[in-house]
């Protein structure tokens, strides 16, 4: 039997163990942490109940390969699950087992510092199971209406308290192998996007971003580091395009960690949803200025035909702004003409300024949209229509910044 305090923090739960299945260890360079070994009958673990935002993936609804494996083990060979299993790593404020009543007392103190650091998969594929059997607290049913299998059923569970300390991230990225946990999603536990997650959740674009592992949001936080990526100041310093930003988004994550270029994306905080919206709005409105560009030529392809696009009769909502498109615009083209607009951006002189557009960007692209979009699709026709090889051209995102720049010089001249 498990039970736990309720839903506020710090919380307790106090689940049955028999004395011979649990071991108590003390961390031999670490006087203050206390390690747990127990094996504890499926039937009375409080599967679902316990947090695990301090792992780096979102496991609320398990699924794949994995999921399906742990779920064959405990129905299939139920008295072998504890150890074909690799177990529940839990981390905790305190724990302690009380000989007399035969229980373990775990106290988690807050839901960032505590929880499931390991194994989540395995609680929530049990929880599942549990469910399947019905929907009453599981810890209420009666011994017959319990399976068999669950009655037989251990899982191994690892409880690490105490002084955890520093070694919270270190030790969820050593635990979480079986398959790889993505360094982003590790940046995220140890609070690397904090500052962005909280200006994205205070504006429209709330609920949007991906920031765990298997979170069901739409938009990976690694597409959002790539797009502001592209309006880095460091680009300016260096006299350097960010074709990185396209062409190996994987490797954004390094930069983002340098500690060098870390400022540059904490300094473009005021024009964050400013970039991400910018850059659905070009998506959406593609074909508006594309054909201002072919207009200006005298010609009448539509953007539809090309090689380079994909379209459909149906239009497509763009997961952030819910903007509608029929074209797919591959990001070969967009992000080389994105990465001009950061010319459009003035950057504080010292930290008491803050980075601004010295211009507004979406009007700016609906009334010169066209001259970017003229040079990016005659270097795609130019490279055999192919949209990958021209986010890929240098030249390419040379040529749109050196005109951004002379739009740059007018527009400041103008307000001179």
């Amino acid at each position: 039997m498990a039970t736990a305090n309720g839903s506020a923090f710090p919380r307790e739960y106090r689940i049955s163990v028999s004395k011979d299945h649990i071991r108590t260890l003390r961390d031999p360079h670490n006087k203050d942490l206390n390690i747990h070994h127990a094996y504890i009958r499926i039937k009375d673990f409080p599967n679902g109940k316990i947090p695990d935002d301090v792992n780096p993936r979102s496991h609320e609804k398990p699924s794949g390969g994995v999921a399906e494996g742990i779920k064959t083990s405990l129905e299939g060979t139920p008295k072998w699950f504890h150890v074909l299993n690799r177990g529940i790593l839990v981390i905790a404020e305190k724990a302690w087992y009380n000989n007399r009543t035969e229980k373990l007392h775990i106290t988690i103190s807050s839901d960032d510092e505590g929880g499931l650091a390991d194994g989540a998969t395995t609680d929530r594929v049990i929880r599942n199971v549990k469910r399947d059997v019905s929907s009453a607290d599981f810890e209420s049913l009666a011994k017959h209406e319990i399976p068999e299998h669950l009655r037989d059923a251990f899982v191994h569970v690892e409880i690490i308290s105490g002084g955890i300390g520093d070694m919270l991230v270190p030790l969820t990225r050593a635990r979480n192998t079986s398959n790889k946990v993505q360094e982003f999603a590790l940046e995220n536990l140890g609070g690397g996007f904090d500052w962005l997650k909280e200006l994205i959740e205070e504006s429209k674009f709330r609920g949007k971003i991906k920031f765990r592992e298997n979170d069901p949001q739409p938009v990976d936080v690694r597409t959002v580091l790539a797009l502001l990526t592209l309006f880095h100041p460091k680009w300016n310093q260096q006299t350097k395009e960010p074709v990185i930003s396209y062409t190996s988004k994987g490797s954004i994550l390094g930069y983002y960690q340098d500690e060098e270029w870390r400022t540059g994306f904490e300094v473009l905080e005021p024009v964050v949803v400013d970039i991400l919206e910018l850059y659905e709005y070009a998506h959406s409105n593609f074909y508006k200025v594309y054909k201002e560009y072919r207009g200006s030529m005298d010609k009448g392809s539509k953007l539809g035909q090309r090689k380079e696009v994909r379209y459909s009769e149906k239009p497509t909502r763009l997961p952030l702004t819910g903007l509608q498109t029929k074209q797919f615009i591959s990001d070969g083209w967009l992000y080389p003409l994105l990465g001009a607009f950061r010319m459009l951006l003035d950057f504080p002189k010292s930290a008491r300024g803050s980075v601004k557009w010295i211009t507004e960007p979406k009007n700016f692209f609906d009334e010169h949209g066209w001259e970017f979009v003229g040079d990016i699709c005659e270097q795609s026709e130019a490279l055999g229509s192919n949209a990958n090889a021209t986010g890929k051209s240098r030249p390419l995102w040379n040529n749109l910044r050196t005109k951004m720049e002379l739009h740059r010089m007018k527009i400041l001249a103008s307000k001179a």
